[in-house]
């Protein structure tokens, strides 16, 4: 089984990932009345914070010891 960290990572990666597709669509589409209820700025920038963070831990930046 891979470490949480690889796991956390991944997950993170792929949600930054869904949320900027969906902020793409938001901006490019045809009617602009219709308004969504997502945030996908803040999904993206909490999700891209979860990345960095994992990393850290994994690469031993940030140490639990």
């Amino acid at each position: 089984m891979p470490p949480l960290w690889m796991v956390m990572c991944g997950l993170s990666g792929t949600i930054a990932v869904i949320a900027e597709i969906g902020n793409r669509r938001r901006n490019n589409r045809r009617d602009i009345e219709d308004v969504g209820f997502m945030p996908w700025s803040t999904i993206t920038a909490l999700a891209l914070l979860t990345f960095g963070i994992s990393i850290a831990f994994g690469l031993g930046f940030i140490s639990t010891d």
